[in-house]
């Protein structure tokens, strides 16, 4: 058998040109892609290359053995801070991501609770259906159930059903700004008055628009109250990995005092080595991320940050505006900021999808589910906002002459509906058959993937759940 780890190495070009081969089909920076990237220029770019390089070898486990990571998360923490106007006292941390962000704050909120009203054993937290899925993983990780907010029209949380579905186990009152799929800011101020009358924490979910939201606010444009500014709001995250325009993976965890934030950290004594402290989900972590965004921080400045604010701005309501005066096309709601939906009146929007991609355009294509129907969703960066005109003339012309939409064979739904109840029926089928009949060959979608897309659509969220699962197993098997 022959082994897959070579007894000699092969030479440094070998080695990067094997890699620029496997990122050939990797989403290019290139200004054609309407989700995924957050893209700010080159030389954004190769600030944070040359950072991230000579940040990499420090360990953020130990903050004494490596001073300047302590440095580096301070500094980042504190234009956070500022940015989202807390209050003197406040604190954060440096995390991986969004989802690190999410999951330590609702763990902050159960072990704070554990520690303040310990009768409470069942936490739960009120959270809109429009909220990311990561507090999904973090309600599955921590053992905190999810109580669903419903949303009104414009998919903003209602308030009033937060407020009938209030009980003496909710520990954790959630609100977006924005929400990912459809760019609206929930009723922020309302929703952390009802958490402060029970008593309870308000976590609001700026991931996407911490590094946005403050810019065009600083631009004159009317912004909803997000922030610390508003009272009840406990903790905020926010990703310097979007808008903030660093490398993958870097955000903030942020709270009102520091009493919570010691229930977010980790600590143990109660081995043979050395005692430990962590603040973040991770032991040990490289800096190089958070060097990459302190360095594009200093690079940008405010002033870039508010020119691009402006731009991506500017150019969403170009395309709002171009969705609204199109035939057979509607926007599901108004953005707050520089993302949105919309979806087709007549026609197949998945067809849509397709199309734009034919024409060169990476679109997100997104099924329904609550109060949100099938849509393609788009976010707009520096990049991308200066295709904006041709991006709209390609999306009218797509527009014309969809076909109407097609529901998938009830036998081949009712073959998904065996495989997510699991069983002996599930158990037989083949999943590289499946996808490879499906026409996902090496991970990648088919050139045309409305079929898929509307299959999924068809079928149940547990059903998508199974056939997500399926198929990350079998692209890592």
């Amino acid at each position: 058998m022959t082994s897959v780890f070579p007894e000699h190495g092969r030479s440094q070009e070998e080695v990067l040109a094997a890699l620029a081969d496997h990122r050939a089909k990797d989403l290019k920076s290139d200004g054609h892609a309407f989700a995924f990237v957050y893209d700010a220029g080159d030389d954004a770019r190769a600030i944070a290359r040359e950072a991230f390089v000579a940040s990499m070898g420090a360990n953020g486990l130990d903050p004494t053995a490596y001073p300047s990571t302590r440095k580096l998360e301070n500094g980042f923490i504190a234009t956070c801070l500022e940015l989202v106007r807390a209050p003197q006292g406040a604190v954060g941390t440096a995390t991986a991501g969004g989802t690190e962000s999410v999951i330590l704050a609702v763990k902050a909120a159960r072990d704070f609770f554990r520690k303040t009203r310990p009768e409470i054993t069942s936490p739960k937290m009120l959270l809109p259906e429009t909220a990311h899925a990561c507090f999904h993983k973090a309600a599955a990780y921590l053992g905190v159930e999810i109580v669903t907010v419903d949303v009104d029209e414009s998919f903003r949380a209602k308030v009033d059903d937060a407020r009938a579905k209030m009980t003496k186990d909710v520990i954790l009152v959630v609100g977006s700004a924005p929400s990912y799929a459809h760019g609206v800011v929930d009723p922020i101020p309302e929703l952390a008055t009802l958490a402060k009358e029970h008593g309870v924490l308000m976590h609001v979910d700026a991931c996407v628009g911490g590094w946005v939201l403050p810019f065009l606010r600083e631009n004159g444009i009317e912004v909803p109250p997000f922030d610390f500014t508003v009272d009840g709001v406990t903790s905020l995250s926010m990703d310097m990995h979007k808008y903030g325009f660093a490398p993958k993976g870097v955000s903030a965890v942020l709270m009102r005092d520091r009493a919570l934030r010691d229930a977010q950290y980790f600590a143990c004594a109660k081995w043979s080595g050395y005692s430990i402290v962590n603040s973040t989900t991770l032991g040990s972590k490289s800096a190089a991320a958070l060097g990459a965004a302190v360095a594009v921080l200093g690079h940008l400045g405010r002033a870039r940050y508010r020119e691009n604010a402006k731009k991506m701005w500017n150019a969403t309501e170009k395309l709002c505006a171009v969705v609204q005066t199109t035939p057979g096309l509607r926007l599901l709601a108004k953005p707050d900021m520089n993302l949105f939906a919309f979806t087709t009146t007549e026609g197949d929007v998945f067809e849509l999808a397709d199309r734009m991609t034919a024409r060169g355009w990476h679109v997100q294509a997104t099924y329904a589910f609550g109060a949100s129907p099938a849509h393609i969703h788009l976010t707009l960066d520096p990049g991308n906002s200066d295709n904006v005109d041709a991006f709209a003339a390609d999306l009218r012309a797509a527009a014309a002459d969809l076909p109407p939409t097609q529901q998938p064979p009830a036998q081949v739904l009712m073959l998904l509906d065996q495989l997510a109840k699991g069983g002996e029926g599930a158990a037989k089928i083949d999943s590289s058959m499946l996808l490879g009949a499906l026409g996902i060959v090496d991970g990648q979608m088919p050139s045309k993937s409305a079929p898929i897309h509307r299959l999924l659509n068809a079928a149940s969220p547990d059903v998508r759940e199974k056939l997500l699962v399926l198929f990350i197993g079998e692209l890592f098997s």
